[in-house]
C-alpha cells in the first residue's frame, strides 16, 4: 500500500469525525444564576434559544464555556485528555409530530448524570404515553476549551 493511500484514508477517517462534533455552548439557565440550571446548546442554535429562553420564559442565561461535543469513542480514552477534564453529556435524537402532522427532526444534550431526569422532562412537553419509536441516545463529551481546535480539526491527541 502507497503512502498516498493511507493519507488518504486517514483524510477520510478524519471528516467522518469532524462530522460528528457539534460545536456546542455549555450555559445555566434559570431565575436565579446561582440556583441555575446546566444546558448543553448547539452553537448554530444558541441565539434563537437565548432569545426564547430570556424572552418568551423570563429566564436568565449565561453563557459557562464554548467548545465541542464530540461522540465516545475508544480512540479518545488514549487521546492526552485527562477523564476528569471530559464531560459525560449524552445527545438525543427522534422525530416528533410538528403542528401539521409531519416529523420534525429533535435533537438535545443532557449532562449524563441527570439524563434521566432530562429526558422525562423532554418527554412532558410531548402528548401523554407517547415515546418515539426512532430514540437514540449517543453517548459522548463535552471537550475542555483547551481541546476545541484539537478537536475541530479531527485530531483528538
Amino acid at each position: 500500500m502507497s503512502a498516498g493511500v493511507g493519507s488518504r484514508l486517514a483524510g477520510v477517517d478524519g471528516a467522518m469525525a469532524a462530522r460528528e462534533q457539534v460545536e456546542m455552548v455549555r450555559c445555566r439557565l434559570g431565575d436565579r444564576l446561582d440556583g441555575a440550571v446546566q444546558r448543553y446548546v448547539p452553537l448554530a442554535e444558541f441565539g434563537l434559544w437565548k432569545y426564547l429562553m430570556e424572552s418568551r420564559h423570563r429566564k436568565q442565561v449565561l453563557v459557562d464555556a464554548i467548545s465541542v461535543w464530540v461522540p465516545e469513542e475508544p480512540a479518545l480514552w488514549n487521546s492526552g485528555v485527562a477523564p476528569e477534564d471530559l464531560e459525560p453529556v449524552v445527545r438525543v435524537r427522534f422525530s416528533a409530530r410538528g403542528v401539521l402532522g409531519a416529523l420534525v427532526p429533535v435533537e438535545r444534550y443532557f449532562a449524563a448524570l441527570s439524563y434521566p431526569q432530562a429526558q422525562a422532562a423532554l418527554f412532558s412537553h410531548y402528548a401523554p404515553g407517547t415515546r418515539p419509536a426512532d430514540l437514540q441516545a449517543t453517548a459522548g463529551y463535552f471537550l475542555p476549551l483547551s481541546r476545541r481546535e484539537d478537536a475541530r480539526a479531527g485530531v483528538v491527541a
